[in-house]
């Protein structure tokens, strides 16, 4: 188990993707692919005009759009441990999320990411 956190941190920080406060970005990821609005919210549509996943978060509202099929969501804090764990539903589907601010690893199936709640 320790093997997999290890894992886990070194992958998040091999990829050079950290947050900046000052310019609402992540540094290391292409401005094409992470959308910031006013709002401190932000949503990740990595292949635009194409059927894709979308992720968005505002404040403790998780929107996930366009999922192909049911599937398991599961959060991990950076520490790698799994802090939300539920089945979603194909399609468009909110949830609340009640956890403390900081930085999280979202995975949907295949899908990895990485999400700041604040």
């Amino acid at each position: 188990m320790r093997l997999f956190y290890l894992v886990l941190i070194s992958f998040c920080f091999s990829v050079g993707t950290c947050f900046s406060t000052e310019r609402n970005t992540f540094i290391g990821m292409p401005d094409s692919h992470l959308n910031f609005n006013n709002q401190n919210q932000f949503y990740h549509q990595p292949n635009i005009g194409q059927d894709s996943v979308v992720i968005k978060l505002a404040e403790n509202r998780l929107i996930i759009e366009n999922l192909p099929k049911d599937d398991i969501l599961e959060i991990y804090n950076i520490m790698g441990v799994k802090v939300y764990n539920r089945r979603i539903n194909a399609g468009t589907n909110e949830y609340i999320l009640s956890l403390p601010k900081g930085y999280y690893i979202l995975k949907i199936g295949k899908l990895t990411k990485k999400i700041a709640i604040r």
